[in-house]
């Protein structure tokens, strides 16, 4: 069966396009189109008006071009930005199609359930990570499934928006990024995290990115601006490229991170954010390397 999930985030707004049977997943069809929902939210805890109407126009846009690829079954889902957003019914009133406002326990599960859909990956200890715009989900689980699920406030975009820095950004703002996302992680969950990662026991637990960022970790890596799905999940990164990445993001003013190959000129802002986030829970967590999956949240919302 031909099914479709658009998928409304902080940053940008994805669709994907599918053949369904069982628990395999064919993709047909992937896009997005960057929106910025979640532009001015931290600031005043409400969607702005210009990212509402652009993102309706996508979600428009992206229905229909689903149904141009013989899908007629396109279910829609939110994650951090409307479900934190007071003023949210504004956009959900407007789609004029229903949606999923999931909870950020339910962002976390799909997430989990995406990454599973790889044979390669499904019976492996492991902890998945997406890093999004708004929010960053956290799953501990094995061959039995998932032990524990965190999600944290801690996004790509969230921090942009925190954050003015400099072109480029001086040792003193990145710090200052650092100490926030140091901060976040501080509390209970990642005590927690670490009881429940302690307890899978060996083998060894791999740590899985998914989501966006980690994609763009992969294409840098591969020095490739397409989309080949196998060669970016044979990547796995060592921390000290993880961090070797993250320099060179920080180290290059925005024109010149505009040109690096791999990296969307639309998303050479807010990656910045989004790689120190990774590089930083690997050394909180003590992860010596990061293994890449492109499935993840949508491909986990086809399956449920």
């Amino acid at each position: 069966m031909r099914r479709g999930v658009i998928d409304i985030g902080t940053n940008s707004v994805k669709l994907l396009v599918a053949d369904v049977r069982s628990a395999e997943i064919s993709p047909h069809l992937e896009t997005s189109r960057q929106t910025r929902l979640g532009q001015g939210l931290y600031d005043a805890g409400q969607l702005q008006p210009g990212p509402i109407r652009a993102t309706v126009a996508a979600v428009s846009e992206l229905l229909d071009l689903a149904k141009r690829h013989d899908c007629n079954d396109t279910r829609i889902i939110t994650t951090s930005a409307v479900r934190e957003a007071t003023n949210a019914g504004e956009l959900l009133d407007t789609l004029g199609q229903p949606a999923t406002v999931l909870s950020g326990d339910a962002e976390a599960r799909l997430a989990f359930d995406g990454v599973r859909s790889c044979p390669r990956l499904a019976k492996r200890p492991a902890l998945v990570v997406d890093v999004g715009g708004g929010s960053t989900e956290f799953v501990v689980g094995d061959a039995d499934g998932m032990r524990h699920h965190e999600s944290l406030p801690l996004g790509s975009v969230r921090l942009m928006e925190c954050h003015t820095v400099s072109d480029p950004p001086t040792t003193g703002e990145r710090q200052a990024v650092r100490d926030s996302i140091k901060t976040c992680l501080a509390g209970g969950a990642l005590v927690e995290l670490r009881g429940h990662l302690g307890a899978l026991g060996p083998p060894p637990v791999t740590l899985v990115g998914t989501g966006g960022m980690a994609s763009l970790f992969a294409k840098m890596e591969l020095a490739d601006d397409g989309y080949d799905r196998d060669r970016m999940e044979a990547v796995q990164l060592p921390l000290a490229q993880v961090t070797a990445l993250r320099e060179r993001l920080w180290d290059l003013p925005l024109a010149k991170r505009r040109t690096i190959i791999g990296l969307p000129s639309n998303r050479a802002d807010v990656a910045l954010f989004g790689s120190l986030i990774y590089e930083q829970l690997m050394r909180e967590l003590g992860f010596a390397a990061l293994r890449i999956s492109t499935r993840g949240l949508r491909f986990g919302a086809l399956q449920s």
